[in-house]
């Protein structure tokens, strides 16, 4: 009845709670990928990249939960 007052249908209480969960999910997926490329990429392109391969190799073997950092920056 509090729902149907405030002009919200009941299945509308999960919707923000369900999208920053798909989010959360395409980050995760993201991350997983862009870690893999740069894992598949060798050193002498990273080098003329100007990025560390160090560094690189580094971020590669990061789990997906941590978030990335600029590589040109370290």
């Amino acid at each position: 009845m509090a729902l149907a007052v405030l002009g919200r249908r009941a299945e509308d209480r999960h919707t923000p709670w369900l999208t920053r969960l798909l989010e959360a999910l395409r980050v995760q997926h993201r991350r997983i990928r862009a870690r893999q490329a740069l894992a598949r990429i060798d050193h002498r392109t990273l080098r003329d990249a100007g990025i560390d391969p160090v560094a690189a190799t580094y971020e590669a073997s990061l789990p997906f939960w941590v978030a990335e950092r600029r590589l040109r920056d370290l």
